[in-house]
This record gives structure tokens, C-alpha cells and sequence, in this order.
């Protein structure tokens, strides 16, 4: 006699008593174990229904629950079920149970991912840009982790914060980005003799006796039981010094500190910033400085297109570096040198101007000089993506 073993996954699922189906007759217990092991192992994906109807079969037989799972290793190896999980099993065939699949489980029917759910999403995303997943899911009925994934998965969708930009930028002053970083480009990032290293760039910013730590630069390590630190917010009142800094490829060139009640205009700009960053060219690259090849590149502030600015370049034969309007994210002391500076400084408290501007000219001088060089092959990179996105603002994008 042999066993009519179920081979077919859609008959083994079936609700019928597996009793009726499980054998005609057997001539030898080691004959149905036989059987039963090569119907098993015939099976492609050795699926639950395969193992719990071998289970059934070994329970009938007599087999204790442990006895199968110790044969089940051997044949399924580490996909094989626990004790616990075939003792349950072994169980549950003793109380009655004729079918092998999982009872049903109550839940959230999968329904709520419907096309008539991610049109009604889609049409109050584009309604309201800004809606948040809570106000999705009250509206649609469905839950948070569905709108979540109808908005990412489905829609193809992510929520970003604004950029913040300084100014916003009309098509001319778009247009005059984009020509300045192609004439940049040209000059210093082409075939041109001109050199990255010839280029002197500098700008004014206010410095506060007491820099304040960027908010990241705040985060401590604290047990449950320590107090949240404070920090002093700096206001309108604290005290401030402005300065002029002035950069190059090799480094600072030259610090120049405005004295209190000071205005930077034109006539300060040229009778005491400039001569003496051309001093301190003059010393270190006296013949380029001779022959003209020294290029000077500055915001365009009035201070830095005046009349008299723009006469003392051309006396002292000093080539100008075209800057574009509102465009710090293309001036290195912007966007490199001053984020720096002001986080190396972060934290300290100057009582008197002298010593903050020692701590500058210190702070400028420990920084090595391949970030310097790394900070102008940025001024360059920034230039390109200007040119590529059509003179829109580059940070952030």
C-alpha cells in the first residue's frame, strides 16, 4: 500500500480534512517516513503548508513533537520551524484542527491603497503644498504610515524647507551672474596665463567681542539627571568690531581694523585698506605686482565702485575681478573665509580690540595653506554651477 501524498499547493491549502487525503495505506512505518521525506523535499520552496502537513502525518503516527522537529532540521536545515512552533502545531492537530493555513488576522484591510485613496491625496498635496501627513490622514479616512507611503512611494513625492536666499534675483541681475562666472572662468579656469594665485580678494564684516557658538557647537553629552546648559545670545547691543580682510591663494594678505565711529567709505577704502594690501603684495610678489598682474576682486558695495576706488586700481595698475551684484555665495570671504573664522572663534570673549585682532590675524594664520588652495578651486566650482543653473543661487540647491 503507499502513501497519496498532496503535491499540489493549492490542495494542500485547501479546507478539506487532510485525514481523507493523507494515505490509502500504509505497508511499513519507515515506508510512509520515507515517503513523506521525499514529497518534502520535492517541494521547490518548502513552504509552511509543505512542513506543517509532514507534521500532521509524523502526529498521526504517533512521533512526539520534538521527534519531528529533530527530523525536520535534517531536512530543512536552518528554515526549519522551532520546537515551539511545531508543538503548537502538534497541538492544535490533536484538538481537531484539518487545515494547515494561518487563521485570519484582523487589521487594517489592504484596500485603503486604492487609486480612488492616491487621486484624493495627490489632489489635496497640489491644493495645499504644505499639508501636513496628520491633516492627510484625518482627511482621507486612511492611516499615517499609508499617506506615507502613498505620498513617497506612489507619488513620488518629499517635503523640503524653503531656501533661504539673499535677494531676490530678477533676470537681469540672473543674466550678470552668469556673465561674471563666464568671465572668471575664462580667466583663471581656461588657457589664460592668468593665475588663481595673482588673485587678492577681501571684504568688511563685523566681529562681536563675544562670538557665539553655532547652535551644533552647543549640544552636550548629558545623564537625566544634569540641567539643560545655557548660552548668552548675542543682541544689538553687544560689542562689535569691523574689519577688513584681505586673502590670497597663499594665505591672509592683510587685517586692516576700522577704528570705532569709522565709516568704510571710499576715501578710508583707499587711503588706508588698499595701500596696505598693496604693501603686503609688494613683499611677496613684488615683480607681478610691477607688471601688472596682480588682480584685485572685491563685492560691488559703493565703497568698492566709487570713483575713487575704481581710479586708485587703475593707478597702482591693479586688474579688477568682476563680481556680480548680491552674490555672496560667490565671494570667498562669504561663503569660506568668515563661516570659518567665526567658528574657530566661537565661544572666546575679547575685552579689548587689540586682542580680538591679534585672535583673527592668529586664527587666519593656523589655517594650512591647502585650504586655501581648496577654497579658491571652490570659487571656481561655484562659478560653473552658476553658469549651469542659469544664475540662480547655487547653496542649498
Amino acid at each position: 500500500m503507499t502513501l497519496c501524498y498532496i503535491t499540489n499547493q493549492s490542495s494542500v491549502s485547501s479546507n478539506h480534512a487532510i485525514a481523507s487525503s493523507l494515505y490509502v495505506g500504509v505497508s511499513s512505518y519507515s515506508t510512509l517516513k520515507t515517503v513523506i521525506f521525499s514529497g518534502l523535499a520535492e517541494m521547490a520552496d518548502f513552504s509552511p503548508e509543505g512542513w506543517r502537513f509532514y507534521v500532521f502525518a509524523r502526529h498521526k503516527l504517533g512521533d512526539s513533537a520534538a521527534k519531528i522537529t529533530q527530523d525536520l532540521v535534517v531536512v530543512l536545515g536552518d528554515t526549519a520551524p522551532s520546537y515551539r512552533t511545531v508543538a503548537r502545531w502538534v497541538e492544535a492537530f490533536r484538538a481537531g484542527r484539518e487545515h494547515l493555513e494561518d487563521d485570519p488576522r484582523s487589521g487594517r484591510p489592504v484596500e485603503v491603497m486604492t487609486k480612488e485613496k492616491i487621486a484624493q491625496v495627490k489632489a489635496l498635496v497640489d491644493d495645499d503644498r504644505h499639508i501636513t501627513v496628520a491633516l492627510l490622514s484625518e482627511e482621507c479616512g486612511i492611516s499615517v504610515g499609508s499617506v506615507s507611503t502613498i505620498l513617497h512611494e506612489h507619488l513620488q513625492l518629499r517635503k523640503i524647507c524653503a531656501r533661504w536666499v539673499p535677494h531676490m534675483l530678477s533676470q537681469e541681475q540672473k543674466q550678470e551672474r552668469v556673465r561674471c562666472s563666464r568671465e572668471f572662468l575664462e580667466q583663471f579656469a581656461g588657457q589664460s596665463n592668468r593665475r588663481l594665485s595673482d588673485i587678492v580678494t577681501g571684504d568688511e564684516k563685523w566681529f562681536f567681542y563675544y562670538q557665539v557658538p553655532h547652535k551644533h557647537q552647543n549640544k552636550e553629552w548629558l545623564s537625566p539627571e544634569d540641567p539643560r546648559p545655557t548660552v548668552l545670545r548675542s543682541g544689538f547691543r553687544s560689542r562689535k568690531q569691523m574689519f577688513v580682510v584681505f586673502l590670497s591663494i597663499n594665505g591672509p594678505v592683510e587685517v586692516v581694523m576700522v577704528p570705532k565711529g569709522q565709516n568704510v567709505n571710499a576715501g578710508f577704502y583707499t587711503e588706508q585698506v588698499l595701500p596696505r594690501v598693496l604693501q603686503s603684495v609688494a613683499a611677496t610678489r613684488p615683480q607681478r605686482l610691477r607688471d601688472g598682474r596682480i588682480h584685485i576682486h572685491h563685492d560691488n558695495a559703493s565703497t568698492h565702485t566709487a570713483a575713487k576706488t575704481r581710479d586708485f586700481i587703475t593707478e597702482n595698475r591693479l586688474k579688477p575681478v568682476a563680481h556680480p551684484p548680491y552674490s555672496p555665495d560667490l565671494a570667498p570671504c562669504d561663503f569660506w573665509a568668515f563661516p570659518k573664522l567665526t567658528e574657530r572663534m566661537a565661544g572666546c570673549n575679547f575685552s579689548r580690540q587689540q586682542d580680538l585682532a591679534r585672535r583673527i590675524n592668529q586664527e587666519l594664520k593656523s589655517i594650512p595653506l591647502p585650504e586655501y588652495a581648496e577654497m579658491f578651486q571652490a570659487w571656481i566650482r561655484r562659478h560653473r554651477r552658476c553658469v549651469e543653473v542659469r544664475g540662480e543661487y547655487i547653496e542649498g540647491l
